[in-house]
């Protein structure tokens, strides 16, 4: 179990000290960002050596995307997505070698359905975005639901590692001038929802496996 920062994962700890759980769990944080987190979640990969990865964390919600999301506490993520404003109002661009887009695991991600998640589509800039949302038939509006720093990186990270991983994360707050706010007052309800539910599709996938030992 990854996440950015350490307290996201403290309703983790505190579930696996209160409660037995069939999966042996190893939490770490990853770093903050995209180039933190994703040498973060390679060497935790080295170091633990795990059957899958799972991040948690908390994200924005695009106001002009799914309005049902406003509605969704905990969401699984579908695709992950390199997010520059620059790229796409045309000032910059990604060099064709460079992977901008990637999707979960779809063994895990319908499992995190069958618990009764939504699923999202998460965008990763390299800064958090402040400026209001545009209109969405702009082209800068995002094409994605959520907006998430890590994501991306930890999912590249575990997909170089071959192994099969999810993101879920808490939705804490709208994208845009008032998110930071937003953000303090709800971020620790959040990363908790999010490793309640994270914890939820650890158990029920390992329902499905036999157990192995040290993993």
């Amino acid at each position: 179990m990854l996440s950015a920062w350490r307290p996201e994962l403290a309703e983790l700890r505190r579930l696996l000290k209160s409660r037995p759980c069939r999966a042996h769990v190893v939490a770490r944080a990853a770093g903050v960002g995209l180039v933190e987190a994703a040498v973060g979640a390679t060497a935790a990969v080295a170091e633990v050596r795990p059957d899958a990865v799972v991040f948690v964390g908390t994200a924005g919600s695009y106001p002009n995307r799914r309005s049902e999301l406003a509605r969704a506490r905990v969401v699984a993520a579908r695709r992950l997505v390199l997010w520059a404003d620059g790229v796409v109002s045309g000032a910059a661009y990604l060099p064709p070698a460079l992977p901008a887009t990637q999707k979960t695991t779809l063994a895990l991600r319908r499992i995190a359905t069958a618990t009764g998640l939504r699923t999202a589509d998460v965008a990763s800039p390299i800064g958090i975005t402040c400026r209001p949302a545009p209109p969405r038939r702009d082209a800068r509006s995002p094409t994605c639901d959520v907006e998430n720093l890590e994501a991306f990186a930890v999912a590249r990270a575990a997909t170089a590692s071959g192994l099969p991983f999810a993101i879920i994360l808490g939705i804490s707050n709208p994208v845009g001038p008032s998110g930071h706010a937003a953000w303090r007052r709800n971020a620790t309800r959040a990363a908790a929802a999010a490793c309640r539910a994270a914890l939820a599709l650890i158990e029920r996938a390992t329902q499905r496996a036999p157990a192995k030992h040290g993993k």
